[in-house]
């Protein structure tokens, strides 16, 4: 089931139900009643998730296949720039150097 699904993916998000709403635009209320099984998710919201986590429909739908999408950008780069979010400037202009660093020692 759906909800048995969800369960699996905030696990290996390591998120809690409130914050997996809240980052698909969702009332967190109506978002437990979708992990609980008492709700089932319309296909806007299903696509929501397999957009913003980069989960696989196939197996988000059917548990066929591998839980994130091997298509866009990883799961690693995506929380990466959702960090970034959170950083004051100066913090970003460092980490910024450092990314520019290691893009350099590694052409060497």
């Amino acid at each position: 089931m759906i909800c048995d699904r969800l369960k699996i993916l905030l696990d290996e998000l390591n998120i809690s139900q409130r914050q997996f709403a809240i980052k698909i635009n969702l009332d967190p209320g109506y978002f437990s009643r979708i992990v609980q099984g008492k709700v089932n998710p319309p296909d806007r919201i299903l696509l929501l998730i397999e957009n913003v986590f980069n989960v696989s429909k196939d197996w988000l739908e059917n548990g066929q296949g591998e839980i994130f999408s091997n298509h866009g950008i990883s799961l690693a780069k995506k929380q990466v720039l959702e960090s970034i979010d959170s950083l004051n400037d100066e913090q970003v202009n460092a980490v910024s150097s450092f990314i520019k660093y290691l893009t350099e020692s590694s052409k060497l």
